[in-house]
This record gives structure tokens, sequence and C-alpha cells, in this order.
């Protein structure tokens, strides 16, 4: 994987887990709002969207 590329991976990746983090971590703590849910699903969207941009840029695919 080109060094660029592995640097947006993992920054793009961490976001999400930080997202994922406080969205489900609020969420148990006091409930679920309509914030709550967005970041939740913010979350998983850049999750998603991460997984498949580090998956196209594998050094593997050669």
């Amino acid at each position: 994987m080109r060094p660029q590329a592995e640097r947006w991976c993992h920054l793009s990746i961490g976001i999400a887990s930080v997202l994922l983090t406080i969205g489900i971590g609020y969420d148990f703590i006091f409930g679920t709002k309509l914030a709550d849910f967005l970041v939740i699903i913010a979350g998983l969207f850049i999750g998603w969207v991460a997984f498949l941009y580090c998956l196209g840029n594998a050094s593997f695919w050669g």
C-alpha cells in the first residue's frame, strides 16, 4: 500500500472508531437520542468507506 493511502486508511478507521465509541458509550450511559444515533450512523458509514478504501488500496491486489 502506498504510504499516503496507508495514512488515509489509518486516519479514517481511527475516526470511525472514535465516533462509534463516543456514540455507543453515550447511548449506554444516558440513553438514545437522535444526536447519538446520527453519530453512530456516521461512524458506521465512515467505517465502511474506510474498509472499502483500505481493501481497494491493499498491496495484494497487484
